[in-house]
């Protein structure tokens, strides 16, 4: 990413993302090196009369602290940092994964410990900040996950991220509208027949205020309304292990069957699923639309706003689209329904709204045509 790009991605965070006014505090939350995106973060906040603070985690130093904290010091730590968000009026969390893989040999006891007594306490005081936004810094291990150089991953990430956001919003209203008047949604695909009930379900469109990059429509089915099979061909990761074509099997909106292409890997999902009631319901449904994400990344903050494709979240609901599930999971998996991935479609009350990736009714094409300017 250019200086420009990197400040113009900055400006647009503090300006619109987190709207922040003369004499605010941002808190800038650093996990892994982000050194020039971070320095360009706190630019943009002094810039508009905001007050920065900084907060700066290694990434082999969290795995020491997830590896040897008790319980109780996770607790602190938790109480701690929601203590110092009190005080904050925004939030900005970045993250610089060179290696997806670096928890894998992290006692799953600990990981989770590490998520229910400190990760899921600071996440709940960062979103009643009402003002947060959360975004990846490109690294050479994001773009060999993505399978392309670091200029060219740097390239469209510095797209993604800085769609006309406004006119985002525009474009997807119809779509929106059409949400609010649908009770049954039925996904096809290859292995894949799963329809479920919206009806009465808020939405929301994903325009730039939570995430960066950002480019989505999400609603979530009624909680006990999934019936069918679906079968995702974008790899997911949930603490560091990777799977691949996960199958659901769903009955009265609960997972009934479970299985990846890795044996070892299926009991590891299968063990995901049981890890609370809400882990194996449905707490979101998701539509892909940033027009330049249009092939797997091979990180889900990109992949879920793929243009073409669609994603459902294990576990909790967003206040947004409530549905009532709870869970200490929210794991999204990705299926991509363009013509190169194999196809699909996608229907609303019958009516079919969009097949191998692109809309059909009239007034929904323009979000296949716009370039995001």
């Amino acid at each position: 990413m250019t200086d420009s790009a990197m400040q113009r991605l900055a400006r647009q965070t503090m300006a619109r993302s987190l709207a922040l006014r003369e004499g605010e505090s941002v808190l800038i939350d650093v996990v892994g090196r982000a050194e020039a995106l971070t320095e360009a973060m706190i630019e943009a906040a002094c810039e508009a009369g905001a007050r920065p603070y900084l907060n700066v985690m290694p990434v082999r130093h969290l795995k020491s602290l997830i590896g040897g904290c008790t319980e109780e010091q996770f607790v602190q730590w938790a109480e701690m940092d929601r203590e110092r968000l009190r005080t904050m009026n925004a939030y900005v969390g970045i993250r610089a994964d060179d290696n997806i893989y670096e928890m894998t040999d992290v006692p799953e006891d600990r990981y989770d410990r590490y998520v229910r007594a400190y990760l899921q306490p600071k996440q709940m005081a960062m979103a009643r900040l009402g003002r947060w936004v959360l975004l990846r810094s490109p690294t050479v291990g994001m773009a060999q996950l993505a399978g392309m150089s670091l200029d060219a991953c740097t390239g469209l990430y510095y797209r993604a991220c800085s769609l006309n956001y406004e006119r985002f919003a525009e474009l997807a209203q119809p779509l929106c509208e059409r949400l609010s008047r649908t009770d049954r949604v039925r996904i096809v695909a290859p292995g894949t027949d799963l329809s479920f009930s919206i009806q009465g379900m808020g939405h929301m469109i994903c325009d730039g205020r939570f995430n960066l990059p950002d480019g989505e429509l999400f609603t979530a089915p009624r909680i006990d309304s999934a019936e069918g099979i679906i079968t995702f061909n974008v790899p997911a990761s949930y603490m560091g292990i990777v799977y691949e074509n996960v199958s659901l099997r769903f009955r009265r909106g609960v997972v009934t069957d479970a299985s990846c292409s890795v044996a070892e890997r299926t009991e590891r999902l299968q063990a995901v699923l049981k890890l609370d009631e809400g882990a194996s319901r449905i707490g979101e449904f998701g539509i892909g639309l940033n027009p330049h994400i249009d092939r797997p990344m091979n990180n889900v903050l990109f992949d879920e706003k793929m243009r073409g494709s669609l994603h459902l979240a294990l576990g909790q609901a967003y206040p947004m689209a409530d549905n009532g599930n709870e869970s200490s999971v929210h794991w999204d998996l990705v299926l991509s329904q363009t013509k190169a991935s194999g196809g699909g479609a996608l229907f609303f009350d019958d009516e079919l709204i969009r097949k191998d990736g692109l809309f059909l009714p009239p007034d929904l094409q323009p979000l296949d045509t716009w370039r995001g300017e």
